[in-house]
């Protein structure tokens, strides 16, 4: 081997990584990148999980009760309910991520030495949220609680000897049992969704490389006309891929599917407006099919794995990354796709989401159409 040959080549793609930047962010930056989303992943703590309580007892252990359970930081009590009804909106809305009753007499069965009930009732879409609600609750309940309680019984003249168990009794809605998959599998459905976007990143790099572009910039299409053409097709195609993997997720994998199967398709296509016009902005400014599709493997897979909330709860990320999530379109429509899968939920409680990922689409698809230009560089 001429060793002034190979140093030639060497030095010949130093310059190369140096003065093409595409190339410099994909070997410099792109490991970075995927180390911090890593990293943010595999650190977070479920902490601050939101809770609502409905407290029919109001009194004086009631509130202490209240109290110490959200002293631990791993509970947030965010939502002080007035009836049951707004308890159900607060969970199916994943507003809440568990609802904590507590019935009235609560203190004088307490006080009398009977056993007082509480009813916890947690949202199983997430199972490893609801195991760490359910363990933190029922530890709390069964341990701190009687303590914190049993001294002010004591204050009143009541041993806490005398004091009976409380009746901690779990109702787990959506998914009773608890099977990761039965709450992964809707989640994953969004994931792998959004491979459509990452071959819809060459659309226009393939006909860059192919110089098929030159022939398109000839004719009188408008720039609108050829990105809007481009980006149909693969909505159409992730619909028919929408269908097939909810057929898998409940046929075969035996995920329920509890909503509207119009809806479903409706909101997937919002999902893949939101999606592909992430692509059709990549693929504008990248000129490599190689470059696109590394781009949208980092756009759509590994982040959306991590920080949709699939594996954890957004509310348990820190500010910025929780700021990455929402801009993703794979965190609205997981969303969207646990609700329809599990909860069975309608527009009134998906909207807020349906609408993130339609101003996203539009506004987007603006930008690649104002951004393209139908000439060649």
């Amino acid at each position: 081997m001429n060793l002034a040959r190979t140093l030639s080549i060497i030095r010949k793609e130093m310059w190369h990584i140096l003065r093409d930047r595409r190339t410099f962010l994909l070997v410099t930056v792109s490991p970075v990148f995927l180390l911090l989303v890593f990293a943010y992943s595999m650190s977070v703590e479920i902490r601050n999980v939101a809770i609502a309580i409905l407290d029919y007892d109001q009194t004086t252990l009631s509130r202490r009760y209240r109290d110490g359970l959200a002293s631990t930081g791993d509970i947030l009590i965010r939502y002080w309910p007035e009836d049951y009804a707004e308890l159900q909106i607060r969970l199916e809305r994943r507003q809440a991520k568990a609802a904590v009753v507590i019935p009235a007499g609560f203190e004088r069965d307490l006080v009398a030495g009977r056993e007082a009930s509480l009813q916890v009732i947690v949202d199983g879409t997430d199972p490893n949220t609801a195991n760490h609600t359910i363990t933190h609750i029922g530890g709390y309940t069964q341990g701190l609680a009687l303590e914190i309680l049993g001294e002010a019984l004591e204050r009143q003249g009541v041993s806490a000897d005398q004091l009976a168990p409380i009746d901690l009794r779990m109702r787990t809605w959506y998914n009773p049992t608890l099977k990761p998959i039965i709450g992964w599998v809707p989640g994953l459905i969004a994931i792998v969704l959004g491979m459509p976007a990452v071959a819809a990143t060459l659309a226009l790099t393939a006909e860059k490389e192919k110089g098929t572009l030159e022939a398109l910039i000839t004719t009188p299409l408008r720039r609108s006309e050829l990105l809007v053409g481009k980006l149909i097709p693969y909505v159409l195609s992730g619909l028919v891929s929408a269908v097939l993997c909810a057929l898998v997720g409940v046929y075969l994998l035996g995920a329920p599917f509890r909503g509207s199967p119009f809806l479903y398709l409706l909101l997937s296509a919002d999902f893949f407006l939101a999606a592909l016009s992430i692509s059709l902005l990549i693929s504008v400014f990248v000129p490599s099919q190689q470059a696109a599709m590394v781009c949208a493997l980092l756009i759509f897979l590994f982040p959306g794995f991590f920080m949709s909330g699939l594996f954890y709860p957004i509310a348990s990320m820190p500010p910025e990354m929780k700021m990455e999530a929402y801009m993703m379109p794979t965190t609205h429509y997981l969303t969207i796709t646990r609700g329809l899968f599990l909860k069975g939920l309608g527009m009134s409680s998906l909207w807020p989401f349906a609408l993130a990922l339609l101003v996203m689409g539009i506004v987007v698809t603006g930008v690649a159409i104002l951004t393209f230009k139908k000439r060649l560089a």
